[in-house]
């Protein structure tokens, strides 16, 4: 009787290769999205791109379709065209005048992909193997793990002195009313279950603009109240879910870049207290060049935090204008990095992105119970209808200390979906 051998199951991925798998990942679909960016606008989609650059449809549609995914991860790499493939696409988009600069670092990206096929797997479809068999096990990679950022989250509380519970990032857009050249901001930041041990660095928040760096200057915010947001603020703090007796808020920093230094007022050495405060801003919709000022929402982690509540809400006229999608990225002191380049400063092991919806309904959340109640008063405190209002939210057990959580904004032009 004849036997029937089983075929053998590729070797997954171990934490160090899906580690470079995902990180190679980011960076070719960050050069792959500069050099894509700077075709015409009708050669975007698969099928005018692959007249244009007169490369076959199918590697176009792949580039296309990788593109307009959230984010990339490992299996990103199982996705994309082959390295032939990319090299014909990159000599294509060469013939057609793209920045030779463009194209000479997504060929440097293309050559790293291939020595990892060749390192790991021996072609992309064994690659895609072992991509699949990482992802199906349980242990398929621990590079940044929940186990690890709970490490850090000690550690950092025992350098700095202070920690929270739970880190609170509430933002919200609209376009201003009455102004079709401005756009409303809203920001609610809470620490909750906060502690700070004598002598350890004083609990603080960071309120920076999250505009283009390029943006003209903008006033200063001011309290959801309208109260000017400068020196000791009350209005800036909503009462309602803060520790009694208030703690004392100085608000302080030049034009919207702010910081919020708290001093909690009466309280025993390692004695709790939660602060929640809010402002509200008015921002130019563009950039002088005509690009759109806002394009991502960041969320940094000053503060060790054990969980991470990071909701971003747009106007429905501005959300369907985008496409959003949420990473954690290592804190550069201007809080940005070139688009292109943020592989380099991506972590391995992404958040996820949820779509919470229009309104408030599914506002509530596992990590604060009040959640609900602090999104539903804070539109009603600005006066803003929240079935306007479609929400997003990125959620962390662990945040990483010192990150940012980035929430960015691809805006979506006509033919950018044309035959993903």
């Amino acid at each position: 009787m004849p036997v029937t051998m089983a075929p053998r199951r590729a070797d997954p991925l171990s934490s160090e290769q899906w580690g470079r798998a995902e990180r190679l990942a980011s960076r070719l679909r960050g050069e792959l999205g500069s050099i894509v960016a700077a075709l015409p606008e009708h050669a975007r989609g698969a099928s005018g791109m692959a007249r244009h650059i007169d490369v076959v449809r199918n590697t176009c549609q792949r580039v296309v379709s990788v593109l307009a995914e959230p984010a990339a991860d490992a299996g990103t790499l199982a996705r994309l065209p082959g390295v032939k493939g990319l090299e014909q696409f990159l000599d294509g988009c060469a013939r057609v005048g793209v920045d030779q600069s463009l194209v000479a670092l997504g060929g440097a990206a293309v050559r790293d992909f291939d020595r990892f096929i060749r390192e790991n797997a021996g072609s992309q479809s064994k690659l895609a193997d072992r991509i699949a068999a990482a992802e199906a096990g349980a242990d398929a990679h621990t590079l940044c793990s929940v186990e690890a950022r709970a490490d850090l989250f000690n550690a950092a509380a025992n350098v700095t002195g202070r920690a929270c519970e739970v880190a609170i990032s509430l933002e919200a857009y609209r376009p201003a009313p009455g102004q079709p050249d401005k756009i409303e901001r809203a920001v609610v930041n809470g620490l909750i279950g906060t502690t700070v041990t004598p002598g350890g660095i004083p609990a603080s928040i960071l309120a920076g603009d999250t505009l283009d760096p390029e943006s003209e200057p903008q006033p200063a915010p001011v309290s959801l109240d309208e109260q000017p947001a400068k020196g000791v603020t009350p209005s800036a703090i909503l009462a309602e879910f803060s520790t009694t007796p208030l703690p004392t808020v100085t608000t302080r920093g030049p034009g919207s870049q702010l910081v919020q230094v708290v001093d909690p007022e009466r309280l025993e050495p390692g004695q709790m207290f939660d602060i929640v405060t809010a402002r509200r801003f008015t921002h130019p919709r563009l950039n002088p060049d005509g690009s759109p000022a806002l394009d991502s929402v960041w969320s940094l982690v000053n503060c060790p935090s054990r969980r991470l509540i990071f909701d971003v809400y747009f106007h429905r006229e501005m959300e369907r204008m985008f496409r959003p999608a949420v990473d954690a990225q290592m804190w550069y002191p201007n809080l940005e990095s070139p688009t292109g380049d943020r592989w380099l400063t991506r972590f391995p092991a992404q958040p996820k992105l949820q779509l919470l919806g229009v309104g408030v309904s599914a506002a509530a959340s596992p990590f604060y119970t009040r959640h609900a109640e602090l999104t539903a008063r804070t539109f009603e405190r600005l006066g803003w209808n929240p079935n306007d209002l479609v929400g997003f939210r990125c959620e962390v057990e662990y945040p990483i200390w010192r990150a940012g959580y980035c929430m960015s904004l691809d805006y979506v032009t006509p033919n950018a979906t044309d035959d993903a």
